[in-house]
């Protein structure tokens, strides 16, 4: 076996878990999220040849599973349209073998059984508790709700539904309010400044190109003066107001020229050039900064 992450490791483990306990849709989609990941892994192509229902996605399981590992005998009997060996059992035996068993239990012990939607949701019935109508075989790791696809967080431990990530999230944004309200005042102040000098000083191609290159350095400046002002603090917004603050600097020394255009003034629009072109990059720079 190729895969070395232990992730994927863990997920091998599981699915063959599954597949002994008989739970063959639950092994099925696990050994699918293998192969996704890491084609190369033989064993999880034997594992889904030998449990999936679907006959084209089972031989073309053990195909890739014998060109993985030509001397693989279970591979070789199942492309060969041969019985598979002892150890594998197809669908029809694995129907067979429930059927023998159910008939050798008490009725009083079948009745429980079927009647336990616990277990019926274990084995097939799994919905994803945020879109009701989507069938998952995914759990969320932190509260073992079964979530689908879309809504599956992938992270180092497994899967993380969206409500989860949010309250863990929460742990790291520590910023009060007053951290939020220095955040906007330090920000903006800053902000004005560099946007005064922005649309005052200068002009023509040369600015334009100095002010390319040294708007984001402004736009980290003025994060890296505000983080330090709030004690390095994080609050989930705070990168968005300080952007916006950073966009709301250079504005407000730009409204005559937005009033000479709005007049009629078609020259005025050359002059918005630099203050759009600063507006667009130092925001861009103090949000990166801020997260």
């Amino acid at each position: 076996m190729s895969m070395s992450e232990p992730r994927l490791r863990t997920l091998l483990r599981q699915a063959e878990k599954a597949k002994s306990a008989g739970k063959r849709a639950a092994a099925a989609q696990l050994y699918r999220e293998i192969v996704d990941e890491a084609p190369e892994v033989a064993e999880a192509w034997l594992g889904l040849g030998e449990v999936t229902h679907d006959e084209a996605e089972r031989q073309h399981a053990f195909e890739q599973a014998l060109a993985l590992e030509p001397g693989n005998a279970v591979a070789q009997a199942a492309v060969a349209g041969e019985p598979l060996p002892q150890a594998v059992v197809t669908a029809d035996e694995e129907m067979e073998r429930e059927t023998a068993v159910a008939a050798a239990k008490p009725l009083a012990q079948l009745y429980v059984e079927a009647s336990s939607p616990a277990q019926v949701e274990e084995d097939h019935l799994l919905y994803c508790y945020r879109h009701p109508e989507r069938e998952t075989s995914l759990r969320c790791y932190n509260c073992n709700r079964p979530i689908c696809i879309n809504c599956a967080n992938k992270t180092p431990v497994g899967y993380i539904c969206p409500e989860c990530r949010h309250n863990l999230e929460e742990k790291f944004f520590t910023a009060s309010t007053v951290d939020y309200v220095l955040a906007i005042v330090v920000s903006f102040i800053l902000s004005l400044l560099a946007g005064f000098v922005v649309v005052r000083f200068g002009g023509g191609f040369l600015w334009v190109l100095i002010v390319l290159f040294v708007a984001g350095a402004v736009g980290g400046f003025v994060a890296k003066i505000t983080n330090r002002v709030i004690g390095g603090r994080r609050g989930r917004y705070i990168p968005h107001l300080v952007a916006a603050m950073v966009i709301l600097g250079v504005v407000i020394p730009a409204l005559p020229l937005l009033v000479g255009i709005l007049l009629g003034g078609v020259g005025a629009l050359f002059g918005l050039l630099v203050p759009g072109i600063y507006a667009f990059v130092a925001s861009s720079s103090a949000f990166y900064w801020m997260r």
